[in-house]
């Protein structure tokens, strides 16, 4: 972590990770790298609030609520984002209709949606066309991008206008981690 913080702007501290190590690992990170903004890919799908203040309060300055859970709990989340001034994240992830839900989403308060295509479904799929289809239907939503998001894909992703590009295993599963950031960085 020490060699990549200088090349991100926001560090995704990844659902398998708070599995195997818990939410202390964000309050680990923070106090290490205090002026990193971290991200919780916490998933939420049912108590929001209550979930996304555990994230915040362990110093997260995002948290994931998914797109498929039900208004209460997204409102719960965005709730708790505001108590602790921090922001919301909504995993667009197996949303049916992407654009009528990213509307929806972002009237609930929601600050960006993440077009995202899982991890299981990555040889066969990317977040492109569905990140055109909201980009399209909304121009001024704040979206990120994630899902199998590699430096070669990265030159057709741009024209679509991400504020966030999520590169997670293209970083840390890298033989340079740093190295493949900072080019990140670069190319955007």
């Amino acid at each position: 972590m020490k060699e990549v913080a200088p090349f991100v702007q926001i560090a995704e501290i990844g659902t398998p990770l708070i599995y195997r190590e818990g939410i202390r690992v964000a309050q680990y990170l923070h106090e290490r790298f205090p002026n990193l903004c971290l991200l919780a890919d916490l998933k939420i799908i049912d108590a929001g609030d209550e979930e996304a203040s555990i994230a915040f309060a362990t110093g997260c300055d995002y948290v994931t609520v998914m797109g498929v859970a039900g208004d209460r709990t997204v409102e719960g989340a965005v709730s708790a984002a505001r108590r602790f001034g921090r922001k919301v994240v909504a995993d667009m992830l197996q949303v049916g209709d992407p654009v009528k839900r990213a509307g929806e989403l972002l009237a609930l308060g929601c600050d960006v949606l993440c077009i995202h295509t899982a991890f299981d479904d990555r040889e066969v799929a990317s977040p492109m066309e569905t990140l055109r289809l909201v980009r399209s239907a909304l121009p001024d939503a704040p979206l990120a991008a994630a899902g199998g998001i590699r430096l070669d894909s990265l030159e057709r992703l741009m024209p679509e206008r991400p504020d966030i590009v999520v590169a997670g295993g293209a970083i840390t599963r890298a033989a340079n981690p740093a190295q493949v950031a900072r080019a990140f960085g670069e190319r955007m």
